[in-house]
């Protein structure tokens, strides 16, 4: 199957070579093998994989997708007029398209339960770089089918059961999270999480920690903890914010679940 994390870095090099349209050769190297794939304007116009030259564009999908198998992947890009004429395809290829067929060839057999612990249970949107892969893209039905949803926002733990999506729908998800082309939407308060953070310092009770009065009846500290983690989780506040915002909101969520065990603790038996 090869490494996902080696599919996707590779993958995401690609996906980055094609915004830029980029021109020149990516040396590749990884289990005592070589290749290089010579791009114009961010399309694989030819390629040569452990001695062996494309001359096609199904050997050139082919080629790629077995060097992701490679251990030890490392990558190298070196921006200069492609040189190789003698090799050139009859057709270049997107690299976005190779990108795409990569992820879906390597990352199909991935346990269900690996893509459900990464995936969670976030609220996915498309991304702007989501839109720009995905334009003119060959997609499958249930691929298809994904993106409308995506457009509009899915939360992940339905889409296997949505029609037309399934658990290949849920894959493509999955792949396209992996690629930066879908992501959650951050819908984690600011204002709230800024609160916290001031009551945390202060060292306030647990009650306040909990937005609860003193009286509070049991079973009412679990229920403010879960609306509030709610708000607060790290991933509430989607991919890309600052590194220093998801470690404060990881430990504010920390000090609510202490003190809802607090408060549990101190209930009469």
């Amino acid at each position: 199957m090869g490494d996902p994390q080696s599919v996707t870095m590779l993958c995401r090099v690609l996906l980055g070579l094609d915004r830029a349209s980029a021109s020149g050769t990516l040396f590749l190297r990884g289990q005592g093998q070589s290749a290089c794939l010579s791009l114009e304007a961010g399309a694989v116009v030819g390629a040569n994989i452990d001695r062996r030259v494309a001359s096609s564009a199904r050997q050139l999908l082919e080629g790629v997708i077995d060097l992701c198998a490679w251990s030890d992947l490392g990558l190298r890009f070196v921006e200069e007029p492609a040189t190789t004429s003698w090799w050139k395809l009859a057709q270049p290829i997107a690299a976005r398209t190779i990108a795409l067929d990569c992820m879906r060839a390597r990352l199909t057999r991935v346990d269900a339960s690996e893509i459900r612990c990464d995936l969670g249970r976030g609220n996915y949107h498309l991304t702007p770089s989501g839109e720009a892969l995905l334009v003119g893209a060959e997609l499958r039905p249930e691929e298809t089918a994904v993106l409308f949803r995506l457009r509009r926002g899915v939360s992940a733990e339905n889409v296997e059961t949505l029609p037309g999506c399934g658990l290949p729908g849920y894959r493509f998800l999955w792949m396209l999270k992996r690629l930066g082309a879908a992501a959650p939407k951050a819908c984690g308060s600011y204002p709230l999480l800024l609160r916290k953070r001031r009551e945390m310092r202060r060292r306030a009770s647990a009650h306040v920690l909990l937005d609860l009065p003193e009286g509070a009846k049991d079973g009412e500290a679990r229920k403010a903890l879960r609306k509030l983690v709610r708000d607060l989780h790290p991933d509430r506040f989607g991919e890309g914010v600052p590194a220093a915002l998801r470690r404060a909101s990881g430990e504010i969520v920390t000090a609510l679940v202490d003190a809802e065990a607090t408060l549990a603790s101190d209930r009469p038996d």
